[in-house]
């Protein structure tokens, strides 16, 4: 995946603190680090990218869009929504970062609960390739 020159791994390298926590719907525990939190973006990436094909042409496109936005300080929460094999998924990026910018929290939250199962099966899948 490529954005501005730069890849999202370069990306997620300048913008992730050694130390930020990762909170997955899929892990019941907290991931710590750096490594594992861009092993799982990475995974949430290529999950909820999936292309599907439109109904009028052969283009494939993501359903997967930010719906709502709320900034206050040092923290976002970023509201998004998609339809995974017919299958709506609603969902929340909780970020927090510190004063240099880096991001030091990274929460995601979805519903309703088919939506979960079928991503933490995906998620899995997706880990297992990037591994």
């Amino acid at each position: 995946m490529k954005s501005g020159g730069k890849d999202a791994a370069t990306k997620l390298d300048e913008l992730l603190h050694n130390d930020v926590v990762f909170y997955s719907p899929v892990v019941f525990t907290p991931q710590n680090g750096k490594d594992i939190t861009k092993l799982y973006l990475s995974a949430a990436s290529g999950v909820f990218g999936e292309k599907e094909k439109t109904q009028d042409s052969e283009k494939q496109e993501s359903k997967f869009k930010y719906v709502k936005e709320i900034i206050n300080g040092n923290s976002a929460c970023l509201e998004f929504e998609t339809e995974m094999n017919g299958l709506y998924v609603n969902g929340i990026d909780l970020i927090t970062w510190n004063d240099e910018g880096k991001i030091i929290e990274f929460k995601v939250l979805i519903r309703p609960l088919q939506a979960v199962n079928h991503i933490h099966q995906m998620m899995g899948k997706m880990l297992d390739q990037l591994k």
